[in-house]
């Protein structure tokens, strides 16, 4: 057995301890306080009351007839003749869901079941495919700039770029030897996570000329022991999670190495198996855990914020999940799934590989909610002050 494999199994054995903990964290919060989180029914928040509820899980798609009702329909002389009647059909699935993006309504996952890329239009209500005709290897992960599609595929060793139109108009990298696994665009520059090298390596879109590498494989500062997925935030900072030693790490615009976020462990400060990352545009840094099938909020100094998910088949929860993406540009497509008062800022998008599915949650206020627990607290608190106090002996 490897390094890769010993720090993958020894984090494996970690994850009941770490998802015992949190329980039992709140639960313990549960008991001190006496308070359970005011939620009408089908809705979730997190984190759960006492504290001041900051996501609320909107829905999972995992299948066609999720994006609304579909139905087969049957003209009036079918239903006279045959006596046929309309009837739901199911026409798509997802398979193994992994990068995903939003752009224009429309909702891009990198299924590794199917090999394919799907495009669900959110506002359409249709399931089609981007690259169904021109099928890749093995499309993994996808970022969206200014309306082109930017897809690694580890197995077929590119990037391929789709334009606007959704045709293929560019393929990168292809005469470096990479093996990409993630990708994120920023003006002229496109960030490539290549496990061939455990590097980061940068290309010009235009000319597809390699700019420059940083990272390299080890233990140390600014070396990955299995590199995974990448993002950038406002001021071109650079962040890169690490599957083998369960960190995320931070390098400027240059590549020079500046902090890492997490260590393997069973702390609820730790990770074990970390991929999909994000930035929202207040620095915030958004980590999914794959073993540990929980995200989780840092701000940009690295100190943990909140999680949430944790495994299981309630709704919210997680299963296996690999991408995470924050989208503020279709919030208004979820409206009718938000809590009665909810000011959303942006949407954060999960993929979950079991379970077939993408969790859309909410980030925002939620102001009913507050008031709710803050009524709960203050109702609790007078009935502890007109318990009879007991006479010291």
């Amino acid at each position: 057995m490897n390094d890769q494999e010993c720090l993958f199994h020894r984090g494996l054995i970690l994850v009941s301890a770490m998802l015992l903990a949190w329980t039992l964290a709140g639960c313990q919060e549960s008991a001190r306080t006496g308070l359970q989180a005011p939620k009408p029914s089908g809705e979730k928040f997190y984190p759960a009351a006492p504290d001041k509820p900051r996501v609320q899980f909107l829905k999972s798609i995992s299948k066609e007839s999720d994006l609304g009702a579909i139905t087969k329909r049957y003209s009036g002389l079918e239903k006279l003749i045959a006596g046929k009647e309309e009837e739901q059909v199911e026409k798509q699935v997802i398979g193994k869901p992994y990068g995903l993006a939003m752009h224009e309504g429309k909702l891009y996952i990198c299924d590794v079941q199917k090999k394919l890329v799907e495009k669900l239009d959110l506002r359409e209500k249709t399931f089609d495919y981007l690259t169904k005709e021109r099928r890749m290897v093995n499309p993994v992960n996808i970022c969206i700039e200014d309306g082109r599609k930017f897809i690694a595929d580890p197995d077929g060793g590119k990037v391929f770029v789709f334009g606007r139109d959704n045709e293929l108009a560019a393929i990168l990298g292809g005469d470096l030897e990479l093996r990409p696994i993630d990708v994120a665009v920023r003006g002229k520059r496109c960030y490539v996570t290549d496990m061939n090298g455990n590097q980061v390596v940068v290309l010009d879109i235009t000319t597809g000329e390699e700019i420059m590498r940083f990272g390299e494989p080890g233990d140390g500062d600014g070396q990955f022991g299995l590199i995974a997925d990448i993002a950038l935030d406002a001021n071109e900072n650079i962040y890169v999670t690490d599957k083998a030693l369960a960190r995320a790490v931070k390098f400027d615009k240059n590549g020079t190495y500046k902090q890492s976020i997490g260590k393997i462990g069973d702390s609820i400060h730790d990770f074990v198996r970390p991929k999909g990352i994000d930035v929202d545009r207040e620095g915030r840094i958004w980590v999914v855990d794959a073993a540990a099938e929980v995200a989780k909020i840092y701000n940009s100094d690295g100190q943990l914020l909140m999680f949430f998910g944790l495994p299981g088949c309630e709704p919210g929860n997680m299963n296996l999940p690999a991408s995470i993406t924050i989208d503020y540009d279709n919030v208004e497509l979820f409206r009718e799934y938000f809590a009665e008062g909810a000011r959303i800022e942006f949407l954060v998008l999960v993929s979950n590989q079991y379970g077939e599915k993408i969790n859309i949650y909410g980030f925002g206020s939620f102001p009913l909610q507050e008031k709710a627990m803050e009524a709960a607290a203050n109702k609790l608190k007078l009935e502890l002050e007109a318990e009879p106090q007991e006479e010291p002996e």
